[in-house]
């Protein structure tokens, strides 16, 4: 079958010759509808310098939608015809995969099933195949995986009503982040990005404050605005001097939280002109634990309309155009690229 591989470091292209993946009694084949181009992960892999990933070729992907098409005997949270997110495709002496989603077929195994039976040692990460509703768009309804993981990290970094907030990148993270952070009434909220469709996406999302630091002095817009210092300053781009930022304007107690992942893996730390206390929280992996436990809350903001599929999956194309899409990414000509399969 067909698939989007990472030959080596810089080198992606189509393979056709990947193997069919095979069910066991606890798991379910599916068809990949599509799969999202991840902004941060994916590129990295592809440019080489993802932390700790080494192994090529690899099928790329971590952001599917998928359709199950057959079940295992003892499958009982699936059944054929569900949306289902997080599909994955095991390794095979040609390919290493990770979740390996840009491939046409993969599986979903059922960590309920598996649990009740007493199997040893299940992976938690079944526990985020989850099902979409089929009333949503197939082709979009990945972003639902985007969506779960930033909101488990918005609680791990301890969101309270009331706060002064600052997102860094409006990405698709943290277009995410600012929509959240509105739905969940923090206090004042104010975004930053370089690029002014973006700002304006953010706005219309919820930010009271929106900066370019290419046109506005980012320290003295923040401090007008929240002259005590912000509660919470995230970094969703993974920049390491944006600490060094988020240290001048955060409060006394204040939290510089570092969600992006920098390929920089070390960063000069420089509180000379912060407050005497502060933190700062890195938050970079998902526990599939808290991104399951939040999955039906998320259904229900997308289900009634409080935050929009659309707003987010900007582009939807073949998987044969993939070049396509990682130049519009890089270029910032779109948010979420959706290749189909």
């Amino acid at each position: 079958m067909k698939g989007l591989i990472v030959e080596k470091p810089g080198t992606v292209k189509i393979a056709n010759d990947i193997p069919e993946p095979e069910i066991g009694p606890y798991d379910a084949l599916v068809e990949t509808i599509a799969c999202g181009i991840c902004n941060g992960t994916d590129l990295k892999i592809i440019d080489g310098h993802f932390k700790g990933f080494e192994t090529y070729p690899c099928v790329l992907g971590h952001e599917p939608l998928s359709r199950v098409i057959e079940v295992g005997e003892k499958v009982v949270s699936y059944k054929k015809g569900d949306f289902v997110l997080r599909s994955m495709l095991a390794d095979t002496p040609q390919y290493y995969s990770g979740w390996g989603s840009f491939a046409e077929r993969g599986t979903v195994s059922d960590y309920k099933a598996m649990v009740n039976d007493n199997l040893p040692d299940v992976f938690t990460g079944h526990m985020a195949q989850q099902v979409v509703p089929q009333e949503f768009d197939p082709e979009s309804a990945m972003m639902l995986i985007t969506f779960k993981e930033v909101y488990s990290g918005l609680m791990r970094f301890g969101i309270e009503e009331g706060m002064s907030v600052m997102v860094n990148g409006c990405g698709p993270v943290g277009l995410s982040m600012v929509r959240f952070l509105r739905l969940l009434g923090v206090g004042t909220l104010i975004a930053s990005d370089l690029d002014p469709a973006r700002l304006r996406k953010a706005a219309d999302m919820g930010a009271d404050v929106v900066i370019n630091p290419a046109e506005e002095d980012v320290e003295a817009v923040v401090k007008s605005k929240v002259e005590e210092g912000l509660d919470l300053f995230i970094d969703a781009v993974g920049v390491n001097k944006l600490m060094n930022l988020g240290l001048k304007l955060v409060k006394f107690n204040g939290k510089v939280a570092v969600y992006g992942i920098a390929p920089t893996l070390n960063a000069n730390i420089d509180w000379a002109e912060a407050p005497y206390n502060w933190d700062i929280h890195f938050v970079q992996w998902p526990t599939f634990e808290e991104e399951a436990s939040y999955h039906d809350q998320i259904v229900e903001y997308v289900r009634s309309g409080q935050i929009k599929l659309e707003d987010f999956v900007t582009h939807v194309m073949p998987l044969e155009d993939f070049q396509k899409g990682i130049d519009m990414i890089k270029a910032k000509e779109g948010l979420k690229i959706s290749l189909t399969i």
